[in-house]
């Protein structure tokens, strides 16, 4: 019985917002003093204000610190230069190597 006075004094849906949200691209105002940093952020702004990144990327694996060095020694051996190229060359050995032609197919419809 109480929890039916509790859910008749909770306001129903989100909360009011104080001001509505409009996205202008207002420029903030400039201080007087200027660094090196942001004379350099000033000329990409319109570049980088444009990019949207793709789905794939900023994306973290966790794991072990022993599969990590395991990872860093076969990046050296292999001569590739980052983590998902390596990643990559071990799913696509994998593939070739282990599976089946089933099992390929169904791999790959999977992934697509």
């Amino acid at each position: 019985m109480s929890i039916n006075k509790l859910e008749a004094l909770r306001k129903k849906g989100n909360f009011t917002p104080a001001k509505p949200f409009s996205e202008s691209r207002e420029i903030p105002q400039k201080t007087k003093f200027k660094d090196k940093n942001d004379v350099k952020a000033d000329e990409t702004s319109d570049e980088t204000s444009q990019y949207i990144p793709a789905t794939n990327q900023r994306k973290t694996l966790k794991v072990s610190p022993k599969t990590k060095v395991e990872i860093e020694e076969l990046k050296r051996y292999v001569k590739m230069e980052y983590n998902y190229e390596v990643i990559q060359f071990l799913i696509d050995n994998y593939v070739a190597d282990h599976l089946s032609s089933s099992e390929k197919r169904r791999f790959k419809e999977n992934t697509e």
